[in-house]
């Protein structure tokens, strides 16, 4: 019988490509969304309306809602109602691509108590410069290894507390030989000496070193 016949193993995969399809009707766009609950992209159209993101957030569905807060084209009210969810994968997920979003956001979310929606956050250049602050005193020092590695243009106050953070993680990711963005970090002056004194800043601190006959086989050591 029909019935009993085997779901086509090709069957997710033609789905994930309606998803993305932009002339998919948004009747069969609502209908997809019930079907895959979640998986796939179709929680992610930019041509979601209103009443299907509503019915996306009434459904209260974990992965639904996951996929949702992974939409960039969200309407920042939207964005906001995510940023107070329970669920603290759907708040990581927003903050992952929360880019360009109001201040009013990022205020939410930077003192998230998950530590890895404030990592997120620490990888977003267009974090207010005053909130990206706040996190070079983050409790947790993932974080702010996070964002000694992300925010090589922060102010020197800045670059001086993670550069004299009581963590090897995060001294190591302040001063290091790489970073995940360009132009890389100079330390100031000041404190070149300490760094090369310090096993985990030694290798990032060198290159910007005076150097010395005694420096030389002193950093070597």
């Amino acid at each position: 019988m029909v019935d009993d016949a085997p779901t086509p193993v090709h069957l997710s995969k033609v789905l994930d490509g309606l998803a993305e399809n932009p002339a998919l009707p948004a009747g069969l766009v609502r209908r997809l969304v019930r079907y895959r609950r979640g998986f796939g992209h179709v929680a992610t159209r930019p041509d979601l309306t209103l009443d299907l993101i509503e019915e996306i957030l009434a459904s209260d569905h974990h992965w639904l809602l996951h996929s949702l807060a992974l939409n960039p084209q969200l309407p920042n009210a939207v964005r906001m109602r995510l940023a107070a969810h329970a669920d603290h994968a759907v708040r990581a997920a927003l903050a992952a691509h929360a880019h360009d979003a109001p201040r009013e956001l990022y205020e939410r979310l930077i003192d998230d108590p998950d530590t890895r929606v404030r990592e997120y956050l620490a990888e977003h250049d267009d974090v207010p410069a005053d909130l990206l602050a706040r996190l070079a005193r983050d409790p947790d020092p993932k974080v702010r290894a996070t964002l000694a590695r992300w925010w090589t243009q922060a102010p020197e106050a800045v670059r001086r507390v993670l550069l004299t953070d009581p963590v090897n993680e995060v001294r190591t990711a302040a001063c290091s030989t790489y970073y995940a963005r360009r132009p890389h970090p100079v330390p100031p002056s000041d404190l070149v000496t300490g760094l090369l004194a310090d096993p985990v800043t030694r290798a990032g601190a060198v290159r910007h070193a005076l150097l010395t006959p005694e420096l030389v086989f002193k950093a070597i050591e």
